[in-house]
């Protein structure tokens, strides 16, 4: 396992004697296993272990060769096989980075949040980004009624942005569904609208469903820290009560370098 000291992005540029040679160890400058597939094990160990998370800095080129006392080329050629590996990820002029592991979603049923991101062993949050009680209904939600309650939410997995939540309520159900979400904003968790209807005291029935893509556009493209144009999943969700009554219409925007969506049929 890689030490904390080594893998993180602080480390210090000059370690110390005994922490240098704790980690030259590391390294079997000896072995028939080239050095850089050495150092890739060594960083994929610390990735598995948790050191590092979803969307967490690798250290650079220059502490790695230091601390491994290794040349840039081997270096550079163990992060190009953990970029191969899938592991890993890189930003011209910013580094490289940890990547989030694809997230299969089915369509079968329906599965929380959070426990999409723990079937994946991933930690998250959910931030409630706006909402406004009362605005003209118009457009799909129209079937709420004249007006509605708007509550857009963003779920991160890691620190990383991975879906952003448009859901529209009647204004009544609109205001429990807010201090709902307050609340487990509050408490840290990942979080959907569908998690807060227990909360709210709200049974449900049924959900519809509709799957599309679009491009990023330039608000979405920022929301979910994307370039512009980026592929997006989209999932239009209408919910109902138990009487059939419209609850809920509900936009998804997942992206799709992350998110896929699994559905079994029978032939």
């Amino acid at each position: 396992m890689i030490p904390l000291a080594l893998l993180s992005v602080k480390c210090y540029d000059k370690p110390t004697n005994n922490t240098k040679r704790e980690r030259l160890h590391m390294i079997d400058h000896n072995s028939a296993v080239p050095m850089y597939i050495q150092l890739a094990n060594l960083i994929s160990d610390a990735i598995y272990q948790g050191e590092y998370r979803p969307g967490d800095k690798l250290p650079s080129e220059n502490m790695l060769c230091r601390a491994y006392s290794v040349s840039r080329i081997t270096v550079r050629q163990a992060l190009n096989f953990l970029i191969q590996q899938g592991l890993v990820f890189s930003v011209h002029g910013k580094g490289t980075f940890v990547k989030t592991p694809a997230i299969s979603h089915e369509l079968n049923k329906i599965v929380s949040f959070s426990r999409v991101l723990q079937l994946k062993g991933l930690k998250g949050h959910t931030c409630i980004q706006s909402f406004q009680p009362k605005i003209p209904s118009t457009g799909a939600y129209a079937l709420l009624g004249s007006e509605v309650a708007n509550l857009n939410l963003l779920g991160y997995a890691s620190e990383s942005p991975i879906v952003y939540y448009c859901s529209y309520f009647r204004p009544v159900l609109g205001e429990k569904m807010r201090d709902a979400a307050m609340a487990k904003e509050q408490a840290g968790v990942a979080f959907s609208t569908y998690d807060l209807y227990e909360e709210a005291g709200v049974s449900l029935s049924r959900v519809e469903q509709t799957i599309s893509a679009i491009n990023a556009t330039a608000e979405l493209a920022h929301i979910l820290e994307l370039s512009r144009g980026k592929a997006l999943i989209v999932l239009e969700s209408i919910y109902y009560s138990v009487d059939g009554t419209p609850l809920e219409y509900k936009t998804g925007y997942y992206r799709s370098d992350i998110y896929s969506f699994h559905l079994l049929r029978q032939v």
